[in-house]
C-alpha cells in the first residue's frame, strides 16, 4: 500500500500542471510566491501543524497504552 501511495504522489502533484483544465493551478508552493490570500494561508498552515501535532499525540498515547498493557 505504501508503494502505491509513493507512486501516486508525484502523479497527483504534477496533475495540476499536466491537466490544468481540470485543476486549479498551484496556489501555495509557487516559485513566485503563494497566490492564496493571507487570511486563508495562515489558518491553513496553523491547522496543518495542529493536525501533525494531534497525530503525534495520538501515536504517543497508543504507544504508552501498548507499553502499559505489555507490562501487566
Amino acid at each position: 500500500l505504501l508503494l502505491l501511495g509513493l507512486i501516486n504522489l508525484p502523479i497527483v502533484k504534477f496533475s495540476v500542471d499536466w491537466w490544468n483544465t481540470l485543476h486549479q493551478g498551484e496556489s501555495i508552493f509557487r516559485k513566485a510566491g503563494p497566490t492564496i490570500h493571507p487570511t486563508m494561508l495562515a489558518p491553513l498552515f496553523l491547522m496543518t501543524g495542529a493536525g501533525f501535532l494531534l497525530c503525534a499525540a495520538i501515536i504517543l498515547l497508543r504507544m504508552r497504552t501498548a507499553l502499559l498493557r505489555k507490562s501487566r
